[in-house]
């Protein structure tokens, strides 16, 4: 365990490499806002002009779609590549994130305005659930090389934490001072995000572990 830190430690090495690269892939999906939704939905729709009871209630639908999203998510990820699906979500994630923002700063306060916003935040949960969530959390165990793949996988799954504690505590203080004007800077970094996939993020599917740990090794040596 020693000798694998050390390893892991030195800047120079591939897994070191490996294991960087795998933390920015870890903030794609902590940074694209869905935990903002996931534990805020409430606080979204009251700003929206809905009441407690209605905001309360219309928000059974985010455990609904994840659950949903998920199930569909796993079945399609058998099918088709890792890169084209979670590029797919993010695009989608961007999408939503632009029409909420328009939705909040040029619609008039009405019902129909908190149910459009309602509607965008169930179809943003069903990209990131879909295609964006269920390729994270498969990557993870993919990437690492085989020696280092325990601890790695822990460090990985640890500052994923810390990505969310921090979009949690940021995200209630940017909606209070911003209102509808947040969701265009999870556009941005989403649409960083992508960027950073698209040039980075790596096809595993058909590969075995050993092949890929090759791979990388060639990659990044």
């Amino acid at each position: 365990m020693l000798s694998n830190l050390i390893f892991y430690r030195s800047p120079l090495s591939v897994h070191y490499k490996i294991i960087v690269r795998e933390r920015k892939i870890k903030c794609v999906l902590q940074f694209s806002g869905v935990n903002s939704f996931m534990y805020f939905a409430p606080t979204i729709l009251l700003e929206t002009g809905l009441s407690t009871q209605a905001a309360l209630t219309a928000t059974i639908g985010n455990g609904i779609v994840s659950v949903v999203a998920t199930l569909i998510g796993i079945n399609f990820i058998s099918k088709k590549g890792r890169r084209p699906i979670i590029i797919s979500g993010l695009t989608g994630v961007i999408c939503c994130h632009i029409l909420l923002a328009s939705a909040f700063l040029l619609l008039p306060e009405t019902p129909v305005r908190s149910y459009i916003i309602l509607f965008l935040m169930l179809v943003f949960l069903f990209f990131v659930q879909s295609m964006v969530a269920v390729v994270y959390w498969l990557m993870i165990s993919e990437m690492f090389p085989l020696r280092l793949r325990g601890i790695a996988t822990g460090l990985a799954v640890c500052m994923q934490w810390f990505a969310n504690a921090a979009v949690a505590f940021l995200f209630p203080v940017l909606l209070d001072s911003l209102g509808g004007k947040t969701f265009i800077i999870f556009a941005v970094i989403n649409s960083l995000s992508l960027l950073f996939l698209w040039k980075f993020m790596p096809e595993t599917k058909g590969k075995s572990l050993e092949m890929l740990e090759k791979h990388f090794e060639k990659e990044l040596s």
